[in-house]
């Protein structure tokens, strides 16, 4: 059956019961199978399983940073365990989709939605492609040696197991990095890896060197992730997605001012992760950190994000003509730049720092050509190379006390293992004939080559040409200083290999430096490219590159007593203090931008003391002379006027009071008064007058009445007489009348 058979079996065992071939959902999250044509011959097989291997390493980190100090040292080993699951994974990985296809076509998809924005709805994924399991393998590789490594390089120290923990979430985020199938998630996971370098190069926070370096480095490159995240939303505008399917599916429909949005602020984030000119100011400093951490980050983590946002992105830069151009230009000053001032460094971890610069120089120079595998390629093969020198580096200082190269010296007799083990970093790091930093240098060449061909510009071409010869030289120059001649210190002279847990690993990635380059057309079938092997022609050009560059260092090694005299001419004074202070890279900042932002708060300081604040308080003044003078307005005429008015209200109360009581009571109560004596009089006028005088009439009547009666005799003539009399009577009444009326 075979390796590959045996674990396509284990894959399918462990994914049957959960999984279904093709496109399906599990708890929510969505699993395609992008390329089902290239892999039909595993149809059956699915890769959720893929994205374990960032989620493993980030279990060793949820697991230590809960734990107290003591118990997060004792269980320092569960990172190392977690990161091998994510290289088993990897592996396993690859063998599964061999052999391999086109970067950018994933073979499956996870997605998971989020939620939405407006009406479009808010992702995330993880994609499997070629590009990203191969680095899967290189980053788990890398920092499977750099764990085991740090075992005894830091056994001595207190916090070890926050150092793990912290490796482990930087591990973690760069693995999801590399799988992110969306630029959001990808946008999350850079700004993690930044947090991470800082806690890294800081993480001797008690020295003032560690300190500042995390803060310079943090500083800096959150600079460089604005660009990331104006990129992000232009993105976003465009494509109306975040998912890098949907980006290079529309990316051709773009405006040209949105495409320069997103090109420009990439390139701008990467010119910052990844410590390019100008932004390169963090990495040399960076080397305050453990040595252990400096390797992770300049060979397979931090700086290498940069690189591979643009690898990732490089169907979009592409489409801007531009972009292209200027990551060309500075992958080759760049280049230059770290190449030059790593001749004239005198620490080990220095040259490294500033070799390092120089060959993210030489990734840039091949993005800008549109050579994605080539710059994949020397990805790969400096990471495997560079790590091996940085650990090999530490176990160097370690064993002989000091960090400066001339004070060592005849190290390859007392440290064999380390001299054959830094021999292979640095000669393929130089490009010698067959290790790996040969083959991914060659292809470089080559492809700056062809470019100058088709612009007939072959300027690019040759600035890498001599950034190469540069290489070589403090290369070969340092080699010959650390470990020929004479031993300079007593350090040096008792300087021994180190321990097994320090060696093997460094041995290991001599392996893969020295092996490396030669799969390098099993490599370009696997991301689908057709390399090969290289032509004589630049086989050529390659070694007589590295031969001048080799040899002008062993010249420099030979004569380095003459040179140095020869540069304390007051001649080169200038010179000389250029590259002492790193062609004044940081006097620039520190003129250009750090003064100027100091006096910009400065005079924004005295601007607000003394016009903004003396206008604020002079402003206050007049509210509080205001204020007192409608205090005064108020209480001397508005409250005397009220108070004048109640006065009045009160006294006319008063007043109305009196006129009520004295007057209107009065009237009232002699009207009460006389209502009632009027009403006795009345009674008793009722009682004695009316009733009185009908009394007395009824008496009166009765009287008469009873009087009369006796008149009733019944004798006719008493009544004649009575009627002769009444008549006398009546006729005496009318003549007495007619008289006096006569009168």
């Amino acid at each position: 059956m075979g390796l590959k058979g045996i674990v396509l079996e284990v894959a399918n065992i462990a994914t049957a019961i959960a999984c279904l071939p093709g496109s399906y959902s599990f708890d929510g999250m969505i699993f395609t199978n992008a390329l089902a044509p290239v892999t039909s011959w595993v149809p059956q097989l699915n890769l959720w399983w893929v994205a374990l291997a960032p989620l493993f390493p980030f279990f060793g980190f949820a697991l230590l940073i809960c734990l107290p100090r003591e118990l997060r040292k004792t269980l320092r080993y569960v990172p190392i365990a977690c990161l091998t699951m994510s290289f088993f994974i990897a592996v396993a990985a690859a063998i599964a989709i061999w052999p391999g296809g086109p970067v950018n076509e994933a073979f499956y998809t996870l997605q998971w939605t989020l939620g939405h924005i407006g009406a479009i709805p808010l992702t995330l994924s993880l994609a499997v492609d070629s590009l990203a399991v191969i680095m899967l393998l290189m980053v788990s590789i890398v920092g499977l040696c750099v764990q085991i490594y740090s075992l005894h390089y830091m056994k001595d120290d207190e916090r070890i197991g926050w150092f793990y923990c912290i490796m482990s979430l930087f591990l973690a985020a760069m693995l999801g990095f590399v799988l992110s199938g969306n630029i959001l998630l990808q946008f999350a996971l850079w700004e993690i890896m930044g947090v991470c370098s800082y806690f890294l190069i800081g993480f001797w926070y008690r020295n003032k060197a560690p300190r500042q370096a995390s803060q310079k480095a943090f500083l800096v490159t959150r600079a460089g992730d604005v660009g990331f995240f104006i990129a992000l939303s232009a993105i976003f505008v465009a494509a109306q997605s975040f998912e890098l399917s949907q980006i290079f599916a529309t990316a051709a429909s773009w405006s040209p001012f949105l495409l320069a949005v997103v090109c420009l602020g990439l390139i701008w984030a990467a010119i910052g992760k990844s410590a390019q000119f100008p932004m390169s100011i963090w990495l040399p400093d960076a080397m305050a950190g453990p040595t252990s951490g400096s390797a992770l980050i300049h060979a397979a983590t931090m700086v290498v994000a940069g690189v591979f946002l643009l690898l990732r992105m490089l169907p979009v830069l592409t489409l801007y003509p531009l972009a292209m151009n200027i990551i060309l230009a500075v992958g080759v000053i760049t280049a230059l730049y770290g190449g030059l001032l790593a001749c004239f460094q005198k620490e080990l971890k220095r040259v490294l720092a500033f070799s390092t610069i120089s060959q993210l120089g030489f990734l840039f120079a091949a993005l800008g050509v549109g050579a994605g595998f080539v710059a994949a390629f020397h990805t790969i093969t400096h990471a495997f190379f560079k790590a091996l020198l940085f650990l090999a580096a530490g176990a160097i200082i370690a064993a002989t006390g000091t960090k400066y190269m001339q004070e060592m010296g005849g190290l390859a007799k007392r440290m064999p293992v380390t001299f054959a083990s830094f021999s292979i970093g640095a000669f393929a790091l130089a490009g010698v004939v067959p290790l790996s930093g040969f083959f991914s240098k060659d292809e470089i060449f080559k492809a700056l080559l062809h470019h100058g061909h088709d612009t007939g510009n072959y300027l690019a071409f040759a600035g890498i040409a001599i950034a190469g010869a540069l290489t070589a030289f403090y290369v070969f120059k340092s080699w010959f200083t650390i470990f020929f001649g004479k031993p300079q210190t007593e350090g040096s002279a008792n300087a021994r290999d180190a321990s097994t847990l320090e060696t093997v690993p460094i041995a290991v990635l001599a392996v893969l430096a020295a092996v490396t380059g030669l799969a390098v057309i099993p490599l370009g079938v696997f991301l689908g490219y057709p390399a090969g092997w290289p032509p004589l022609y630049m086989v050529a050009i390659s070694t007589g590159v590295m031969v001048f560059g080799a040899s002008m260092g062993f010249l420099a090694y030979a004569y380095r007593t003459q040179l140095k005299t020869t540069f304390a001419r007051p001649s080169y004074a200038t010179a000389s203090a250029a590259i002492a202070a790193d062609t004044y890279l940081n006097a620039l900042y520190q003129h250009v931008i750090i003064r100027p932002y100091f006096w910009l708060s400065y005079a924004l300081w005295r601007l607000d003391v003394q016009i903004l604040d003396s206008a604020v308080d002079g402003v206050t003044w007049l509210y509080q002379q205001f204020a007192r003078l409608s205090y005064i307005f108020d209480v001397r005429v508005i409250d005397g006027a009220v108070n004048g008015i109640s006065w009045i209200y009160v006294a006319k109360t008063r007043a109305a009071k009196w006129f009520d009581d004295h007057i209107i009571d009065g009237i009232v109560n002699g009207a009460s008064w006389s209502f009632v004596l009027s009403s006795r009089l009345a009674r008793i006028f009722d009682v004695r007058v009316i009733d009185g005088f009908v009394n007395g009439l009824g008496q009166l009547s009765v009287i008469i009445g009873g009087r009369l009666r006796t008149v009733q005799s019944g004798e006719v003539q008493w009544y004649q007489r009575l009627m002769l009399g009444a008549g006398i009577v009546l006729l005496a009444a009318f003549v007495i009348v007619f008289v006096l009326r006569g009168l």
